[in-house]
């Protein structure tokens, strides 16, 4: 399945919105939208991802790191259930800034 990446911005705050699934042959997609943010506050939506393998994970966590480096804050918005507890048993949800509210709700 591909992934689709949607990019909002507004007020200093880039939210890439994914749909599909973060998986090896997918990430370079999100990266690809990643290395366009100019915005000091990065967004990732995965409410619309379905599967997320160890590639995908480590890549929200290089690009975590990253925008750490740089004095930007990243955040991880409204991970599926599954996807949530593949990020808890890998230990990334202390790791990554998390914003759990269920796709839909307002933040």
């Amino acid at each position: 399945m591909l992934l689709k990446v949607d990019v909002y911005v507004d007020r200093g705050v880039c939210r890439l919105v994914l749909n599909g699934e973060l998986d090896m042959e997918t990430v370079v997609q999100m990266q690809e939208a990643v290395g366009k943010v100019k915005e000091h506050t990065l967004e990732i939506d995965l409410s619309g991802v379905s599967f997320v393998d160890s590639t995908g994970l480590k890549s929200l966590l290089d690009i975590s790191n990253e925008w750490r480096q740089k004095g930007g804050r990243m955040l991880v918005l409204r991970p599926q259930p599954d996807v949530a507890e593949v990020m808890r048993l890998v230990g990334l949800d202390g790791l990554l800034a998390q914003d759990t509210a269920l796709a839909g709700e307002e933040r």
